[in-house]
């Protein structure tokens, strides 16, 4: 039998009050991280009031991004650099600059506007499929569901054809920059999302020593 020890257990520090181990306060949370996020949709979908909301705790009338906008805000200990990329046809080639450096994908999906629904979902699988890095998260947001005659999130996720990305990670959720609705769960699993791929990419490049069988 061989006993493996990770190389970083050798690594304690004695301190006045004990044993401690930076390793395990980077992991659980004790240093700051910066979270790239590229959020991205048609124009008009909504992508600038979600972020208004979240920054401001309530609705505030925006006006439509022209190329490029930049927010910065905490979520706990993660910094968040928000992207967002304005969705008119002049502004997409913009796009790939940002979604390939992205830690995180939020595309933003405006569930009122029907007719332009097939061209949302076209667009989603370009970026995805051709800008986007294959392990990061995903999450779609199918905002305005404070409105009547929205279509539902079951309508969403099969026209998207999220249901066979099975390969990637990806949350759909429903979201209101008018009443609130879905915005702080949303960044919620962000954050989880971000903590369990900082735990995985950890574990992964943990040395080990390999010691020999005892006599």
């Amino acid at each position: 039998m061989r006993f493996l020890i990770p190389l970083i257990a050798l690594q304690l520090k004695v301190k006045k009050d004990g044993i401690t181990l930076g390793f395990l306060a980077k992991l659980f949370g004790k240093v700051e991280r910066k979270v790239n996020i590229a959020m991205c949709g048609l124009d008009n979908a909504g992508k600038t009031s979600i972020l208004s909301f979240l920054k401001k705790g309530e609705f505030r009338e925006t006006i439509a991004t022209m190329g490029v906008n930049h927010e910065s805000f905490k979520l706990g200990k993660l910094s968040m650099s928000v992207m967002d990329l304005g969705g008119q046809e002049v502004f997409r080639h913009f796009w790939p600059a940002y979604i390939e450096r992205a830690d995180i994908l939020i595309f933003v999906v405006d569930s009122s506007d029907i007719s332009r629904l097939p061209l949302a979902k076209d667009i989603f699988h370009k970026a995805i499929n051709n800008y986007c890095n294959p392990d990061i998260p995903i999450l779609v947001l199918a905002t305005k569901q404070d409105l009547p005659n929205v279509c539902s999130l079951a309508y969403v996720i099969h026209l998207f054809q999220l249901t066979g990305l099975f390969d990637r990670t990806i949350h759909v959720q429903k979201a209101s920059s008018i009443t609130g609705l879905g915005i702080y769960e949303a960044f919620q699993w962000i954050h989880g999302q971000v903590i369990e791929t900082k735990k995985r990419r950890v574990s992964k490049n943990i040395p080990q020593m390999v010691f020999p069988k005892p006599i």
